[in-house]
C-alpha cells in the first residue's frame, strides 16, 4: 500500500504534466488559426511562456539533484550529488561558527532561562504527575531488582572498591573545614555542654559521683560514717557544683580559654589530616580494616536487607502515598523555585559555568 505522500506526489506530477501538455496543445491550435483570428497571437504567446516557465522549472529542479533526461553531457547538472562534499563542508562551517560557538551556546542558555523554565515546568500539574508516575515505578523496579543476590554483591563490592580508593582522611578533612567555618563547631560544643549539665543535675549522677569519691577516697568515707557528716555527698554536690558553674562559664562566653583550646584543637587535628602521613596512614588502615571486617559486611547487609524490606512493604502498602509526596515535593519546590530570585540566579550562573 502506498504511502499517503507518495500518492499526493504522483497526483502533483501527473496535474503538472498535464498542464503542460494542455498549454501545448493550447499553443499549437493557436498557432493554427492565428492568421483568421488575429487575437489568438496572445493566447499562442501566453501558452509558449507557460510552456517555457514550465519546462525551465522542471529542468532547473532536476538539474539539481540529477541529469535532466539522463544527458551526463550538460553542464551545471546534478548540483548537489556532484559537490555534496563541498557543501556538507560549507554548511557545516556555517552552522558551527553561527550556532556552535561557546558564545552563541551561552546566550542561547541566557535566552533559555533554565530556572524560570524550570519552575515554570515543575508547576504543571500534569508534568509533576508524570514524574510521580515514573518515580513511583522505578521504585517498584529499583526494589524487586536489589533482591538479587548479585545486584547485591555488586552493590557491596562496588561500594566497598569506592570507599577503598577515597581519600577519608582527606574528606574528614575539608568537612571538618566547613563544620569549623564561621565557628560552626561550636554548636556541637554547645550542645554536648548542655547534655553534661543536664546529667550532672540528676539525682543519679551525683549519688553515682558520691559512691566514687567514698571508693577512691576511703579515710573520707571512714570520717563520714563516724562522725555521719555525709562528707562524701557533700564532696560529690561540690564537685558537681563546681562543674556545673564551669560549664555555664563556658556557655555563656564566647571568648572564654576552653572555647579558644577547643578552636585550637579542631584546626590543629584537620592540618594533621591534611599534612600529617602518620594520621592519614592510620585512618585508612582503620578504614581498610572496617572494609575487611566479616562483622560490619554482615551487620550492613541485615541493615540492607531491613530497609529494602521496609520500603517494599511501604510501597506496596501505599503506592498512592509515594505518588502524592513526590507530586507535592516537585510542586513545591516549583513553588520556591518561583518565589526566590536568588536560587533562580545561582541555578543559572552554575549551569551557564557548566556550560563553558
Amino acid at each position: 500500500m502506498k504511502d499517503a505522500r507518495d500518492v499526493r506526489l504522483a497526483r502533483m506530477k501527473w496535474l503538472a504534466s498535464g498542464l503542460l501538455v494542455l498549454a501545448g496543445a493550447i499553443y499549437v491550435v493557436a498557432r493554427a488559426f492565428e492568421a483568421e483570428h488575429p487575437w489568438l497571437f496572445y493566447v499562442s504567446v501566453t501558452a509558449e511562456a507557460s510552456m517555457v516557465g514550465a519546462i525551465a522549472d522542471w529542468f532547473a529542479v532536476t538539474a539539481l539533484f540529477h541529469h535532466p533526461l539522463g544527458l551526463r553531457f550538460i553542464p551545471h547538472t546534478a548540483i548537489i550529488p556532484r559537490n555534496k562534499q563541498r557543501i556538507a563542508a560549507g554548511l557545516s562551517h556555517f552552522i558551527e561558527t553561527n550556532f556552535l560557538t561557546s558564545a552563541a551556546v551561552l546566550q542561547r542558555i541566557r535566552d533559555f532561562q533554565p530556572a524560570r523554565t524550570l519552575y515554570a515546568w515543575l508547576l504543571r500539574a500534569e508534568n509533576a504527575e508524570a514524574v510521580a508516575t515514573y518515580v513511583t515505578r522505578l521504585s517498584a523496579y529499583l526494589l524487586g531488582a536489589m533482591d538479587d543476590e548479585r545486584v547485591r554483591r555488586y552493590l557491596q563490592q562496588t561500594i566497598a572498591r569506592r570507599l577503598k580508593s577515597a581519600d577519608i582522611a582527606g574528606a574528614a578533612a575539608e568537612l571538618l573545614d566547613v563544620l569549623t567555618e564561621n565557628k560552626r563547631h561550636h554548636e556541637l560544643l554547645d550542645a554536648a555542654l548542655a547534655a553534661l549539665d543536664e546529667l550532672l543535675s540528676r539525682a543519679e549522677t551525683q549519688a553515682y559521683l558520691a559512691g566514687e569519691v567514698a571508693k577512691s577516697a576511703p579515710l573520707l568515707k571512714w570520717l563520714s560514717d563516724l562522725f555521719q557528716l555525709k562528707l562524701d555527698e557533700r564532696a560529690a554536690l561540690k564537685i558537681v557544683e563546681v562543674a556545673v558553674q564551669k560549664i555555664k562559664e563556658v556557655r555563656n562566653t564566647e571568648s572564654h580559654a576552653l572555647r579558644e583550646r577547643f578552636d585550637a584543637y579542631a584546626a590543629g587535628f584537620v592540618r594533621r589530616l591534611k599534612n600529617d602521613e602518620a594520621l592519614r596512614e592510620r585512618v585508612h588502615r582503620l578504614r581498610d580494616e572496617a572494609l575487611a571486617s566479616p562483622a560490619l559486611a554482615a551487620y550492613a547487609g541485615g541493615v540492607w536487607d531491613e530497609l529494602r524490606a521496609w520500603l517494599a512493604a511501604e510501597h506496596d502498602r501505599r503506592p498512592a502515598s509515594l505518588h502524592q509526596r513526590v507530586t507535592g515535593t516537585l510542586e513545591s519546590l516549583g513553588r520556591t523555585l518561583r518565589a526566590d530570585r536568588e536560587i533562580q540566579a545561582w541555578l543559572d550562573e552554575q549551569i551557564l559555568e557548566g556550560a563553558a
